[in-house]
């Protein structure tokens, strides 16, 4: 995992207190819910000074550690 990524997996771990992987399908697998993801969205934003606007925290940006890096590069 690159730093950004380790960051994205250490976030995902103090909202769902669970460890993830790159890959892991965090909503199929029930890690993220709608509301832990809110709180996910609001942490990155303030870990990596971006906005991420309500209707972009959606499955397709947030399904895996590895998607939410790409998001977020697109925000950076």
């Amino acid at each position: 995992m690159t730093t950004t990524q380790q960051v994205i997996a250490d976030k995902i771990q103090e909202v769902a207190f669970t460890k993830v992987g790159l890959n892991d399908e965090l909503f199929k697998s029930g890690i993220l819910s709608s509301i832990i993801v809110i709180d996910l969205a609001t942490s990155l934003e303030e870990e990596f000074n971006i906005q991420i606007p309500f209707n972009e925290i959606s499955i397709e940006n947030f399904s895996t550690v590895e998607l939410i890096d790409n998001f977020i590069k697109t925000k950076q």
